[in-house]
């Protein structure tokens, strides 16, 4: 009796352990993933077509925006005044949670990581030159 206490003592004590070590050895697999030049290359090319899916039509395929919208303040993402007075984190905003009467929000159509991706697209049109 004592020795099957014993092993299921062993067994619940290595369960644990796997369960403590597994979420680390996932994070650092991830985060290794997500400093790839592979990964970054791949969220470029989702960028590119997120964006061309579903901001183009308004923003231009460009990004320089569109002579109808612009009266409305839309911005121009190829100035270089645009790019340097808004954080990533302002763009991610605006494309998650809309902005004004007419940008609408993305939140329910977009992933973290997608909105991301549309981010990096917007910021490589201020580095076209």
């Amino acid at each position: 009796m004592r020795m099957k206490n014993r092993s299921k003592f062993i067994l619940l004590a290595a369960v644990t352990a796997v369960s403590l070590f597994a979420p680390l050895h996932d994070s650092v697999t991830a985060r290794r993933r997500a400093i790839s030049p592979d990964a970054f290359i791949a969220s470029s090319a989702d960028g590119i077509a997120l964006y061309d899916g579903k901001c183009a039509l308004c923003h231009g395929k460009d990004g320089a925006g569109l002579p109808n919208w612009r009266s409305k303040g839309q911005p121009d993402f190829t100035k270089p005044e645009w790019q340097k007075a808004h954080t990533d984190e302002q763009i991610g905003e605006a494309i998650t949670n809309g902005k004004g009467k007419f940008m609408p929000s993305f939140k329910a159509k977009l992933s973290e990581e997608e909105t991301k991706a549309v981010v990096q697209r917007v910021r490589a049109f201020g580095k076209r030159k």
